[in-house]
């Protein structure tokens, strides 16, 4: 890892985001939500601050929250501690505004 790359993961880092760089390069990005959720995405880690901008800008929260109403509907998912639809709702807009600041702090580095 070059000094630019463990800049950005630093820069990562102090927005909260636990950073692990795979033995294949790819670096994952983990951090709570506000309702408690332990979100992660990984990217390659060629181009850090373009792949983050790459998952932000596809990250869909509507699309987020349906799928956990989906999963917290399931015979097997029920009573399991998903919280109720507002509050899964309300979370993927939080997480959504969590790949913004990271995104737009990458990127701001990298100028």
């Amino acid at each position: 890892m070059n000094e630019e790359q463990r800049a950005l993961l630093d820069k990562a880092e102090e927005l909260g985001w636990k950073c692990t760089v795979c033995d294949d390069g790819s670096i994952e990005f983990a951090q709570y939500s506000p309702a408690g959720e332990d979100f992660l995405f990984s990217i390659e880690g060629k181009d850090i601050a373009a792949e983050v901008k790459n998952y932000y800008e596809d990250f869909d929260p509507d699309n987020y929250a349906e799928e956990w109403v989906a999963i917290k509907h399931q015979p097997d998912m029920q009573n399991k501690g998903i919280p109720d639809i507002r509050t899964l709702i309300k979370d993927a807009d939080d997480i959504d505004e969590m790949l913004r600041e990271l995104s737009e702090a990458l990127d701001e580095m990298e100028v």
